[in-house]
């Protein structure tokens, strides 16, 4: 199936501050800017530049870029196995925290498991997030297990799932809104 895409031109139509797209090889710098920008405070730190390098070039289809011009603001890190994705990360600069940036990155995610018929997505999160676990519970996803010292000793996380149920009330929605066909 041919990789989901938000064009300019449609982009312009929607919001003509941003455009949200697959990422790139050329987009590797752009995540490693915005992981500085965004994460370098955090306990958890900054992703891996190899790890970085993988989403630019072996899942650059499951994986998308907001850019407000030639600036990137926000992604999501998406890794599909089978009918299962692993949305990995979704971050978005502080600056642009409250625009529409989450929402377009969000929908450009939804499109693509809808059009590759994705049956399960999962969410890993820290139980304090409560930002992204509303993103998440918007979608449908429920906590299926924690997980303790999933990264150092002390660290827990959760898992969501949003399951196939959901998945096809996701694309019913969507077709309806005529987000996808």
């Amino acid at each position: 199936m041919a990789p989901i895409q938000i064009q300019a031109s449609q982009a312009s139509a929607e919001n003509p501050r941003y455009e949200v797209r697959p990422v790139t090889s050329d987009d590797f710098q752009h995540l490693l800017r915005l992981e500085r920008e965004i994460w370098s405070e955090d306990t958890a730190g900054v992703l891996c530049p190899h790890y970085l390098r993988l989403c630019t070039d072996l899942y650059s289809d499951w994986c998308f870029i907001a850019m407000e011009g030639d600036r990137p603001v926000g992604y999501v890190l998406n890794f599909p196995k089978g009918k299962v994705n692993y949305c990995a990360t979704l971050a978005v600069h502080p600056d642009y925290q409250k625009t529409r940036v989450n929402y377009l990155l969000i929908r450009a995610m939804v499109k693509k498991l809808i059009l590759e018929d994705t049956e399960e997505c999962r969410f890993l999160v820290e139980p304090d997030n409560h930002d992204a676990r509303s993103v998440h519970e918007a979608l449908g996803a429920r906590v299926v297990r924690e997980v303790d010292d999933f990264y150092w000793k002390g660290d827990k996380r959760l898992w969501s799932v949003i399951d196939k149920q959901d998945m096809e009330r996701i694309r019913v929605r969507y077709t309806r809104l005529k987000l996808v066909s």
